[in-house]
């Protein structure tokens, strides 16, 4: 769609001496920018830089307003929206900076698709060679030019490397977060309406309770720096246990779509879990603040059996394999009662065929009533004590059926006679007295007692004077000292 839009408007002019005549040229370039690289799309704050083949009749760094660039400019096929906001500078007389102030269209334009051109019937814009400042002079040509550029780091780049082997597009689909860390996507999973913002890897949800038979919708975003078509595959797993992968899943949702766009639905499903299950595609908008389109996938379902687990699991790739996986936990608890037939097996133990029917997660009954126990991935039939043959005879030993029932018979028999004969046999002896103790005087001993020590002292001299004497007597010309 073209625009074309008619105004009063005023530009500095450059007053000339000379009015020579010269052909008309066309505007050279139109280049688009976003000067942050905030973002991979047409944003608030991205630029078009457009450059003329000779100064204009503009004044540098004089101002150009939204109703001027309308009636300068005109951008197709699909036009920048007129509800947007995009006022420019004039950074020299032949370079003019357009800057997007506000979006609010639905229509934003397409790098290397869409063209430029200088509208002759409504604009204002001459040669400073010879204008007039009336308005006059030579106008350039209305002849459109492609928009080249980027609004972001990821449209314009063709070929790209991560420094770890792959070479081209190795920016993989994201449901919330890029690798640098910045949201792309405003909730990008939900689940019968609670919705979530995914993270990068691990993305904490609330437990969500579903009941068996009742229809469920899930509904995801995906975000491609690529586009939207090169989004590929998409799977949605169920029932995973904390620390298992996507590939462990029982019950697994896979959506493919080949290069010329078909797209099919298939399910990694033994244990009949899944039911009613229909992926619905389209585009929408990442986020209500910003105009990115992302695939969005429906996924409507049923369960017919609850799972032992609840963690959820997606993985999503795009035409060049660059896949990535996210997780949801608590994820989602399945109740009720299964809606599928009781599994059966077949077997044979001890030489014996059997057929067994489950009656639950781990047991299981043959045709012969017998039970039977999962034990680490097999069947066991579960050990019933056989009942005591019942003795016909009257006489009693200690192998006899009855004899246990007989011998508690005669001992409260004989308990009943006891009693009889002394009431009081049975009766609880009395309690007995208090205990006592003794304290013994404290211990002295008679050596440490200064008399007795005293006495010892004396003792020992006297000792020794004897035994001098009788030395003397013995050896009377020895000298002792």
């Amino acid at each position: 769609m073209l625009f074309a839009l008619i105004a009063v408007f005023s530009l500095g002019f450059v007053s000339l001496m000379s009015q020579d005549a010269f052909a008309a040229s066309p505007i050279v370039s139109a280049v688009a920018n976003d000067p942050d690289d905030g973002d991979a799309v047409y944003s608030v704050g991205d630029t078009i830089v457009i450059t003329f083949p000779g100064a204009t009749n503009a004044t540098a760094s004089g101002t150009m307003s939204n109703t001027e660039f309308r009636a300068n400019f005109t951008v197709a096929t699909t036009d920048i929206d007129t509800a947007d906001i995009v006022t420019g500078v004039w950074t020299s007389t032949s370079v003019l900076t357009l800057t997007v102030g506000t979006i609010a269209g639905v229509d934003p334009p397409t790098i290397n698709t869409d063209t430029v051109n200088y509208n002759v019937a409504s604009g204002n814009l001459f040669y400073a060679v010879n204008a007039t400042a009336g308005g006059g002079g030579t106008e350039f040509a209305a002849t459109p030019v492609t928009l080249t550029g980027d609004f972001g780091l990821f449209v314009a780049a063709t070929v790209t490397s991560n420094g770890g082997g792959c070479t081209g597009d190795c920016e993989e689909p994201t449901l919330g977060v890029d690798n640098d860390g910045r949201r792309l996507v405003d909730d990008g999973f939900t689940y019968n309406d609670k919705s979530i913002d995914v993270e990068r890897y691990f993305t904490p949800y609330p437990l969500v309770t579903v009941q068996v038979g009742k229809q469920n919708v899930a509904e995801f975003k995906i975000y491609d720096n690529s586009g939207l078509d090169k989004i590929s595959h998409f799977e949605l797993a169920f029932g995973l246990a904390q620390g298992e992968s996507i590939g462990m899943s029982q019950a697994v949702i896979n959506w493919d779509r080949t290069f010329d766009g078909i797209e099919t639905v298939t399910l990694d499903d033994p244990e009949h879990v899944l039911d009613n299950v229909k992926v619905i595609t389209s585009e929408g908008y990442c986020s209500d603040e910003s105009q990115t389109k992302c695939l969005i996938v429906k996924i409507t379902h049923t369960f017919r059996a609850p799972l032992d687990f609840n963690i959820l699991g997606t993985n999503v790739w795009d035409a060049k394999r660059n896949a990535w996986q996210n997780y949801y936990n608590h994820g989602i608890e399945i109740m009720g009662d299964s809606l599928n037939p009781p599994k059966e097996h077949d077997g044979i133990n001890k030489g014996h065929i059997y057929h067994l029917t489950e009656t639950g997660k781990n047991t299981a009954v043959d045709d012969f009533g017998n039970s039977w126990s999962l034990d680490h991935g097999l069947w066991v039939m579960d050990y019933v004590t056989p009942e005591k043959i019942q003795d016909t005879s009257s006489i009693m030993t200690r192998t006899h059926s009855e004899f246990a029932k007989y011998k508690s018979t005669q001992a409260d028999n004989a308990i009943s006679y006891l009693l009889e004969l002394c009431p009081s046999c049975l009766s609880p002896y009395a309690d007995f007295e208090d205990s006592f103790s003794y304290d013994y005087p404290k211990r002295m001993d008679k050596s440490d007692m200064p008399l007795i020590q005293k006495l010892l002292s004396d003792e020992a001299i006297l000792a020794e004077e004897k035994l001098l004497q009788l030395f003397e007597q013995i050896y009377p010309n020895m000298v002792f000292d």
